[in-house]
């Protein structure tokens, strides 16, 4: 978005009158019908593994696993390609010193048709993102701004140029209403670990230009900090994942696809996975949730990186990342998903020094009010 004219006087006076209302957040839609099977994510698709089984997992830069510093202590580094042939790792500076963030209304919000008393499938879910490379479907992620995406860190490769696709629900045909924006830079997470179970799974994606909001694009809410979302709250997970674990295909679901899970915390979830496994290890830890539906519906290859997101309020917020699981649909085995709320802070703290990195932003708090406006609390 474009600042108003006038100097810097101007600027802090229109900030000052436009701050009360951009502390409201507001948001509006129904809840959506039940609908086909998901399955859990893998980068070529997304991956799902674990000990003895076929858990989902994708290659990427490692570090010790430290998730529980994220809420508390987030730090993060810039992925760029290198020279080497992969993304290589920059610690990043400092942010600016800046006015705390505002929470405007704009985020979680459905513009939908209404044909027979059912949603148009186009418009449910407006934030799902397709990442891709060379045109085919790699992982899901969400837009959470005008040019970023939050999605899985073992989503991310070496020195691959990656596609965002926003806008549309199939894969092969392109609705008039979708946008393919080149991906400029990604973040992931400094202990990002994809050496056993996966930990630290989550990483932000900057588009080279920013996307225009319509009826079919919208950004997706997140929660605070302190959110913690309750055991057996139903949700939904989306993506263009494998419809069922035997699927050989290689190729991405044609239509998005969507799902009701039960939410599970993770300490019962690791109870549960201990028990299918027969282990006493640690299988699930701090800083994710599962969802699962005794029904068989989950996500699976190819849905990695997106949204599992909940209504609260009339405001859709996005509780959880698509990032690993054992097998897809297994009675008894939920999925497990990145918490957001979890890492709230790293995401604060990288869209903050982004913004003080631009070079051509002369109003670095401007820049950050803009695209931090959208971390609400449900």
């Amino acid at each position: 978005m474009a600042s108003p004219p006038g100097g810097s006087l101007g600027l802090l006076l229109w900030l000052l009158l436009l701050q009360p209302r951009l502390r409201e957040a507001e948001g509006g839609s129904a809840a959506p019908p039940p609908s086909p099977a998901l399955t859990s994510p893998s980068s070529s698709g997304g991956g799902r593994e674990g000990p003895g089984a076929s858990v989902w997992k994708a290659e990427g830069p490692s570090a010790p696993p430290g998730p529980q510093e994220a809420a508390s202590s987030p730090q993060v580094v810039a992925v760029t390609p290198g020279a080497s042939g992969s993304y290589r790792a920059g610690a990043m500076a400092k942010p600016l010193t800046t006015a705390k963030p505002l929470f405007p209304a704009g985020c979680g919000q459905r513009s939908m048709r209404i044909v027979g008393g059912l949603p148009a499938a186009e418009r449910k879910w407006p934030w799902q993102v397709s990442l891709q490379i060379n045109d085919r479907h790699m992982c899901g992620g969400s837009l959470i701004a005008s040019r970023w995406v939050l999605t899985a860190a073992h989503c991310i490769f070496g020195h691959v140029e990656y596609t965002a696709k926003l806008g549309d629900i199939f894969m092969k045909h392109t609705s008039r209403m979708a946008v393919e924006i080149p991906v400029q830079d990604i973040v992931i997470h400094q202990h990002y670990n994809p050496i056993g179970l996966i930990e630290n799974d989550i990483a932000l994606v900057l588009l080279e230009f920013p996307v225009n909001f319509s009826s079919h694009i919208q950004p997706v809410c997140l929660p605070k900090k302190a959110f913690m979302v309750q055991a057996g709250t139903e949700c939904w997970v989306t993506g263009w994942g494998k419809l069922n674990e035997a699927d050989q295909s290689k190729e991405a679901a044609e239509r998005l696809q969507e799902a009701e899970l039960n939410i599970i915390r993770y300490e019962k979830c690791n109870t549960m996975l201990q028990t299918q496994m027969e282990t006493s290890s640690d299988i699930v830890k701090e800083g994710t949730v599962c969802g699962y539906n005794a029904q068989g519906k989950d996500a699976c290859q190819g849905d990695s990186g997106g949204p599992l997101v909940c209504e609260f309020n009339e405001t859709w917020v996005q509780v959880g990342i698509v990032s690993w699981g054992i097998g897809c649909g297994r009675r008894n085995y939920p999925g497990v998903y990145t918490e957001v709320s979890f890492y709230k802070d790293w995401v604060i703290d990288h869209l903050s020094q982004a913004c003080s990195w631009d070079s051509a932003g002369s109003f670095p708090l401007l820049c950050l009010l803009l695209p931090l406006g959208i971390l609400v609390a449900p």
